[in-house]
Order: C-alpha cells, then sequence, then structure tokens
C-alpha cells in the first residue's frame, strides 16, 4: 500500500491487536497532526505500559504515533517479557514472533518499515535489539535506553543488507545500579564491530529514563536518523 502520508484509521490498529491478543495489554497514542511514523514502546521488568501513558507529551513529537504495547507474564506488580535460563531462549522467541507479527501487519495497513521505531527500556531494551537483529528489513531507528543484550546463537548470519541501516541508539548512565554500563557498552560495541550504526551515549543518571533521554530520542526521530547529531 503506497503513499506519501499515513492518517491510518484507529480501527485497523485496534483489529490488529485484537487478532493478537493484546487490545486489553496496549494503549495507542495518535500523533497530533498527519503522520506516517509509529513508535513501539516496550517497557522493562517489573513494570507497565501505565508509566508511558503521556510520552508522546514528554517527547514533544507531534507527528510520531505511538504504540505501547504490555508484556503478558506476571512479574511482581508487574509484567515480564519473557522468564530467565534456563528458558529464556523459548520465551524470548515467543514473544520475539509477536511483536514481528505486529510489524508486519503494520505495513499492512501502510506504514512503511523505515518509518516505524522501537523504543525499549531496561528488559524491553533487550527485545528491541532481538527484534531488529530477527527484522529482515530497515527500520525507522532501534533507541534502548538502560538496556542489556542477549545475543543469540549465529546472529551475525541473520544480518542483511537491509536492516544494517537501521540506525540505533543506545543509552545508558554512568550511575546504573542494576544493568552496568560496562556489560550494556560490551554489547554496543559487538553491534559496531558487525556494521550495525550505532550511536553511544553516556549520561549522568541512574536506571532510569528522563529529559536528556527524551532529548536525545527527540531530536534523532525528527532528523529520521537517530545517530545524527
Amino acid at each position: 500500500m503506497a503513499m506519501s502520508k499515513v492518517h491510518f484509521r484507529a480501527e485497523d490498529l485496534i483489529s490488529i491487536l485484537e487478532i493478537r491478543e493484546l487490545s486489553l495489554r496496549s494503549k495507542i497514542l495518535r500523533a497530533r497532526k498527519k503522520s506516517d511514523k509509529i513508535m513501539i514502546v516496550l517497557h522493562g521488568r517489573g513494570d507497565s505500559i501505565h508509566p508511558f501513558f503521556h510520552i508522546d507529551e514528554e517527547f514533544r513529537l507531534n507527528d510520531m504515533n505511538f504504540l505501547l504495547l504490555n508484556a503478558r507474564r506476571r512479574y511482581g506488580d508487574g509484567y515480564s517479557w519473557y522468564t530467565e535460563p534456563p528458558s529464556l531462549k523459548s520465551s524470548l522467541e515467543q514473544v520475539r514472533n509477536l511483536v514481528l507479527n505486529i510489524l508486519c501487519d503494520l505495513v499492512k495497513i501502510g506504514f512503511k518499515t523505515e518509518n516505524i521505531y522501537l523504543l525499549g527500556f531496561s528488559q524491553g531494551g533487550l527485545l528491541s535489539s532481538d527484534i531488529a537483529l530477527h527484522f529482515e528489513k530497515r527500520l525507522g531507528g532501534v533507541v534502548i535506553v538502560s538496556g542489556y543484550f542477549y545475543f543469540m546463537p549465529r546472529w551475525r548470519q541473520r544480518l542483511t543488507l537491509r536492516n544494517l541501516k537501521t540506525p540505533w541508539l543506545i543509552i545508558h548512565g554512568r550511575q546504573d545500579d542494576v544493568l552496568p554500563i560496562s556489560e550494556t557498552k560490551y554489547g554496543a560495541k559487538k553491534l559496531m564491530a558487525a556494521g550495525l550504526p550505532i550511536t553511544w551515549k553516556e549520561l549522568d543518571k541512574d536506571h532510569s529514563m528522563g529529559e536528556r533521554d527524551a532529548y536525545l530520542i527527540k531530536n534523532g526521530t525528527r532528523k529520521h536518523a537517530l545517530g545524527s547529531k
């Protein structure tokens, strides 16, 4: 479906979420003006979509639609996207396939892949990176805030000329006491070595996402290149 601007019908997206059994675990934030861009937001472990209900206002991106997805697995007072080892691999594959299907559904209702963004915080960052590495086409961008990585066997062999063009923005806090910056930095270097366009940003912050993260993300998506300075 070719079109220069997509002003999708909410019913189409709601229908997608119902088919994927996510209608009660998601929230759609419509752009304030006609837009062909959409960002899928994935929360961290023990969290939910609720803290992101006003992400459109915080980012001040009037031309970005947001799709907030909530994990299904209960974890404490919140939710988790996948289980821990030894069943992490199979658990991650299930949720990855779910989001990959949503990406394909978005294309069917008119979104171009290069206008679809992934934003993951903490555990959602791992999921975002895993999805991007398994999606064969270029995305608008991948944003990982205070996240980490899990590299599947032979992950480099799955890279294509198209998904190698997806820009990545990885933001991490020097004072993060949940996920040490050294481990995330090591993963980012592995992605760089594989040829992915990575922009690495260190901030003086803890395990959180705030105004400075929003500023970096907003500037990157406005330029349609998350690696832009």
